[in-house]
């Protein structure tokens, strides 16, 4: 099987129970499950370079490392012959690091991991699928090695390019759609959660590590649909932090 894609989520940072405050050791934990179904995933090997601590999921995906350097350390996941990827995160000093690992696994075809770290559950869980969704969908889907091509660019030109019509007035733009034969303004959603188009404004390319596009309200997925998406297509981003 070859890796289809990757999801790390930093979902929470806790206080070591009983640690002194001169520890300067650091722990990690968590869970590693599939992107497509949300199932736990065991055998998949977690260490950090420079250390001979290895943690491995077990059958409910979880696993731990315990007594790590602090500071910015990389991270290293292995999974059979298909995935060694690195990350570098920050450990600090009397605390375990959180997180979430999904996986996407599939025969014939090898993605560009999306590497997430946020705080935010909703953001984790609406992630769950992104792959899944890009090969059943009608939508145009939008991967980190996709967005590095437009890193550059505003996310106006970027959706424009998706084929998106925006309108602007007085340099506040609205993203537009076709219902039938009139226009309609599409929905805008940030990490599953809807936002207004000021967004637009605000959010850059780089900032982002996947996006999906939906031109018509038939093509929107049910989980995404609103009173705008319901009339109108949508446009659903996914941020880095």
């Amino acid at each position: 099987m070859a890796l289809s894609s990757l999801f790390i989520v930093c979902v929470g940072v806790s206080r070591l129970p009983g640690q002194v405050q001169r520890d300067t050791t650091a722990r990690i934990a968590g869970t590693v499950r599939s992107s497509v179904d949300g199932l736990p995933m065991a055998g998949v090997t977690i260490t950090v370079r420079g250390t001979t601590v290895v943690g491995v999921s077990d059958s409910a995906g979880a696993f731990a490392l315990a007594r790590l350097p602090s500071g910015r350390q990389t991270v290293r996941l292995l999974y059979g012959d298909t995935l060694s990827y690195d990350q570098e995160m920050t450990l600090e000093p009397g605390k375990a690091l959180i997180l979430a690992v999904l996986l996407d696994v599939v025969e014939d075809e090898a993605l560009t991991p999306i590497v997430v770290d946020t705080t935010s559950f909703r953001s984790w869980r609406g992630l769950v699928g992104f792959y899944d969704r890009k090969k059943s969908a009608r939508g145009r889907f939008y991967t980190p090695a996709d967005l590095d091509r437009f890193r550059d660019v505003p996310l106006q030109t970027f959706l424009i390019v998706s084929g998106v019509v925006l309108r602007c007035r007085l340099r506040h733009c609205v993203p537009l759609a076709f219902n039938g034969a009139r226009q309609c303004v599409m929905a805008l959603f940030l990490n599953a959660v809807l936002v207004p188009p000021d967004y637009l404004e605000v959010v850059r390319v780089d900032q982002l590590a996947g996006v999906e596009v939906y031109m018509h309200a038939v093509d929107v997925p049910a989980r995404f649909r609103s009173a705008f998406a319901e009339e109108c297509g949508a446009t659903v981003m996914w941020g880095r932090n």
